[in-house]
């Protein structure tokens, strides 16, 4: 139990790390508003706007980037890294990802399903005997399945920037390979939860043959 509420726990811890301790070295002239304007040139059809508070966030609904007013002004590693996360996300979205689109029936941004990975550590927190585990399996199955399917579009995202980063001109070379080493560092956490979640699901397994 204490494994796999672990490895969903540090990914949170790890990503508060990023994108609010490290990375605060100034990394270009220009600023997370026009970083994301750059790399998003060829889609016209997505809106960036300043978000009033601390968080950035892709509005799937709208096919809005909400990006907050740190990284909207922001010029540090961490404000474009978090920018771009989102910008990455609404390329292939824009792109037709049928799993994003999946996604938009049911939710307004991809960052409410982590809530998910919360109520995973609960549920695998009180379970404790043969009744508790068939019902936490098929919750935590559930999950597991969504993990799965963003980890699908994290991976499908950074492959997407890694390939339009040429279009940022106002970061040296040297810089973008500093970005994308933490966006791809984001995208790892999510890999993390996955196998969280999937060691709670054997820990349920394990309860239910015992």
């Amino acid at each position: 139990m204490y494994v796999s509420n672990g490895l969903v726990e540090i990914s949170f811890l790890m990503y508060f790390i990023i994108t609010f301790i490290l990375g605060n070295k100034k990394i270009t002239d220009s600023n997370g508003f026009n970083i994301t304007k750059d790399i998003l040139s060829d889609y016209n059809q997505i809106n960036i706007i300043e978000n009033n508070s601390y968080f950035t966030v892709y509005n799937i609904k709208r096919k809005v980037i909400k990006i907050a007013t740190r990284c909207y002004y922001g010029n540090t590693i961490r404000d474009i890294v978090i920018a771009l996360v989102e910008a990455g996300t609404s390329g292939i979205d824009n792109d037709k990802n049928k799993v994003i689109n999946f996604f938009r029936k049911i939710v307004p941004n991809l960052k409410v399903l982590y809530i998910l990975s919360i109520v995973a550590v609960g549920i695998n927190s009180i379970t404790y005997n043969i009744n508790d585990a068939k019902i936490s399996l098929i919750f935590l199955s559930l999950f597991l399945i969504i993990s799965y399917l963003i980890i699908g579009i994290r991976g499908e995202a950074s492959e997407w920037l890694n390939k339009r980063f040429r279009k940022i001109k106002e970061i040296d070379k040297v810089g973008q390979a500093k970005i994308l080493k933490q966006v791809n560092n984001i995208y790892l956490l999510d890999k993390l939860i996955f196998f969280g979640e999937l060691i709670m699901i054997i820990r349920c397994v394990v309860i239910i043959i015992k």
